[in-house]
């Protein structure tokens, strides 16, 4: 028996090109990501290229008055913002060939393709709102809308109407307190009760912590709500919890970064000069910044340039859009100082980035790029340490703080075949938006929080 078997593998061996190769039709999406937040946030259709909106910031002062006396005249005072509205493409192709070969496996090649493309415009959209920044991109080829890193980063009080705190950095791992200092905080601000109207916006990571922090105090299991069609999430405080994937912590790192410096050409002072690096990838988020490096000028006209590689090995070949740099005078207390594109005006991938004291340029001081710092904030700090660092967001979903105008959401165009490419079935998709926050004192943010599981 055993050497009739051991026949039969031998043949088998031998008539093996012979052997139809038979493939499941079914078809492993290998990348997968929560995205759920496009559909929470209000839209509105948008036909220009930039949302305006009047926003009133101060009512009429009114008091006490003598008989027969009367208040000076006063006046409510009234302000202008303006979001630009981005344009978000993807450009796909087949081949008819490959539509009609591959029609008994997949069945409709083409139409596989543009569902795949849809659903990552969906993920790049939601990684622009949480990571995106209009300034750092507005000069460069591929200009993306700012989200809520940018919109949401008050960790001190300004000044005028922009008087109040949205942002507390924690910097320490997770409890449920923290949750409620975050309603506290925008409640204090927005003075009107913050319930079902608004969302916590979090990682996967972050809403199991707040499951089993539920648990340990025989809460067993937080009450559902829906907030769309077909989406039940959990509540805490009544307040849906609401999980985005460009949230999670990230184990990634950004790599070795070295400085050089020259005498002139920028408005250093003489001084050590401390910096951080990390990048934000692109359906994907920010990774944790490099090791700290420093760069000692002379004079005080100096540059600092910051030399490094693109990040490689990132999770589905991904590529970063952004660079945060952080940057102290004294070791360990680097704070954010800007962001600039990956990309510089030429289109090339970003690989320096010059500090000439007013601004960053990206790949030499000859390209052109902004006239300023964008994104300078003392409050933004790097993420690091032992345990990875997420934020968590507090925002309402209400179209009067909160809203996404749309000039064409999610279009797809067929494009027609060339004559270099004949048997090209060609489409692009569209989306035309960005993510209005009409008033930053009804959003409040948690940076760089831990969740232990």
């Amino acid at each position: 028996m055993a050497s009739e078997l051991e026949e039969a593998i031998t043949t088998a061996g031998a008539v093996s090109p012979l052997i139809p190769k038979a493939i499941s039709p079914l078809l492993l999406e290998y990348q997968r990501r929560y995205a759920p937040l496009l559909a929470a946030i209000p839209s509105r259709q948008w036909n220009s290229t930039q949302y305006f909106f009047n926003r009133r910031v101060a009512r009429p002062d009114s008091g006490g008055v003598v008989d027969g006396g009367a208040r000076p005249i006063g006046n409510s005072t009234y302000e202008q913002a303006v979001f630009n509205i981005r344009l978000f493409q993807a450009v796909g192709s087949v081949t008819g060939f490959a539509q009609t070969v591959t029609r008994d496996i997949v069945g409709d090649l083409r139409q596989l393709e543009l569902d795949g493309t849809v659903t990552s415009m969906l993920w790049t959209l939601e990684n622009s709102f949480v990571w995106g920044h209009d300034g750092a991109t507005a000069n460069g080829q591929y200009p993306i809308c700012s989200g809520l890193d940018y919109l949401v980063s008050n960790w001190t009080a300004g000044t005028g109407s922009n008087n109040y705190v949205n942002a507390l950095d924690i910097n320490n791992t997770f409890g449920l307190h923290y949750l409620d200092q975050l309603i506290d905080l925008v409640e204090t601000n927005a003075a009107m009760p913050i319930g079902s109207n608004f969302m916590f916006v979090m990682s996967p990571r972050m809403a199991s912590a707040v499951s089993q922090s539920l648990v340990a105090q025989q809460r067993f299991a937080a009450p559902t709500t829906q907030i769309g069609a077909g989406l039940n999430v959990p509540t805490y405080r009544d307040i849906p919890i609401i999980k985005s994937s460009f949230l999670s912590p990230r184990s990634n790192t950004m790599g070795t970064v070295t400085t050089a410096t020259s005498t002139s050409g920028g408005s250093l002072a003489a001084a050590t000069y401390y910096y951080r690096v990390a990048a934000v990838v692109a359906r994907f988020g920010e990774i944790s910044a490099s090791t700290e490096v420093s760069q000692t000028t002379t004079g005080s006209t100096s540059t600092v340039t910051l030399s490094f590689s693109t990040p490689t090995n990132l999770p589905d070949s991904a590529t970063p859009v952004l660079y945060k740099v952080y940057r102290s005078t004294a070791t360990g207390t680097e704070s954010l100082i800007g962001t600039v594109d990956a990309f510089d005006t030429t289109g090339a991938a970003t690989t320096s980035i010059i500090d000439t004291g007013a601004n960053l340029l990206t790949n030499s001081s000859g390209n052109t790029g902004p006239t300023a710092y964008q994104g300078t904030n003392s409050g933004a700090l790097p993420r690091g340490g032992a345990n990875a660092q997420e934020d968590v967001y507090l925002i309402p979903r209400d179209e009067n703080f909160l809203v996404r105008p749309y000039t064409r959401d999610m279009q797809i165009l067929p494009l027609a075949p060339t004559v270099t490419a004949p048997d090209s079935l060609p489409f692009a998709v569209l989306c035309d938006t960005t993510l209005a926050c009409r008033g930053s004192r009804y959003v409040g943010r948690l940076s760089r929080l831990s969740a232990t599981l």
